[in-house]
């Protein structure tokens, strides 16, 4: 999905009531692959509990590019892929 400014939309899912230690990792690795995509993607956190997450089906830490959701074991490569999949639509 694009945002109003032409950028691909990325969806941080993540429990804001948990201490950050436990999804920093996860956090660190959307961020390496997204910062080399930085002016062509829109990168937003949300609660785990948020209307966006419920509208997604999502209850866990999740990151959600178009219709893809990736999970804390996310293989970097597809993120990336789908990233670029959703820049030439």
């Amino acid at each position: 999905m694009k945002m109003k400014s032409d950028k691909v939309k990325v969806e941080i899912f993540v429990p804001f009531g948990s201490c950050f230690c436990s999804f920093s990792t996860f956090i660190e690795k959307v961020g390496h692959v997204t910062s080399k995509y930085k002016d062509l993607v829109e990168v937003q956190t949300k609660s785990t509990k948020s209307r966006e997450a419920t509208q997604h089906g999502i209850q866990d830490i999740c990151v959600v590019v178009g219709d893809k959701k990736f999970f804390p074991n996310f293989d970097a490569k597809k993120l990336e892929e789908t990233i670029q999949n959703e820049c030439k639509t």
